[in-house]
């Protein structure tokens, strides 16, 4: 597994880039997480300010001290975290769906479900970045206005394109899982200043997105 990068760090915040298959925190002494690798560099206890689910990739940010502990819990707990993800899900976007709104509720055993009745509201916005016919694929930015469980993986099984390589809400045969949490945006607690966060995405993403890329500017 590749280790996890740094995309920023500051005396308060660090962000790092998590790879697909590595637990955000909760490893314990099973077996590491991105927290215990975070108190490793940072040479003390460092906690993570959101989580991503196991197979997710990207940016994760961190507190490295107290001081901004409520503010940062505020910025999460109020959306004025702007969280943009890309997606590669399975056959082409429908036409002109750029929002989904549905209710979340867990199903158990840790699988959670879009539902009629009895769940949490969940809304996300789409927006098509290119397509490729001949290989039956789309890739997506999509941008959370809230923050549920597997919600864009449950979102996007909703549209009839679930994410590559979903072992749980798509048929789970990629070699690659196709979401990636590409870009936090917010301002920061103790500066002030508006900070953009990107997160390149893992290696194995390179030849999928260099197809799509080419398809989609008319070249071989």
């Amino acid at each position: 597994m590749t280790p996890p990068s740094i995309l920023h760090e500051d005396d308060d915040l660090l962000a790092l880039n998590k790879p697909s298959g590595l637990l955000t925190e909760g490893g314990d002494g099973r077996e590491d997480d991105l927290e215990q690798i975070a108190s490793r560099l940072c040479g003390k206890t460092v906690r993570c300010c959101h989580r991503l689910d196991r197979l997710t990739s990207g940016a994760v940010l961190l507190r490295k001290t107290a001081r901004f502990n409520a503010e940062l819990a505020a910025l999460f707990a109020s959306h004025r975290v702007r969280k943009l993800y890309w997606a590669l899900v399975e056959g082409p976007w429908p036409s002109g769906l750029n929002r989904i709104e549905t209710m979340i509720a867990p199903a158990g055993n840790g699988v959670w479900a879009n539902v009629t009745a009895g769940g949490k509201p969940a809304v996300s916005t789409f927006r098509v970045l290119a397509s490729d016919s001949a290989h039956n694929l789309s890739w997506l930015g999509v941008l959370l206005k809230t923050g549920r469980t597997h919600q864009v993986r449950l979102h996007c099984a909703h549209a009839g394109c679930p994410i590559v390589g979903d072992p749980v809400y798509g048929n789970g045969r990629a070699e690659l899982f196709g979401l990636h949490a590409r870009e936090l945006r917010f301002r920061h607690p103790g500066t002030g200043s508006d900070l953009k966060i990107i997160a390149e995405p893992p290696a194995a993403w390179a030849p999928v997105l260099c197809t799509l890329q080419s398809d989609n500017t008319g070249g071989d």
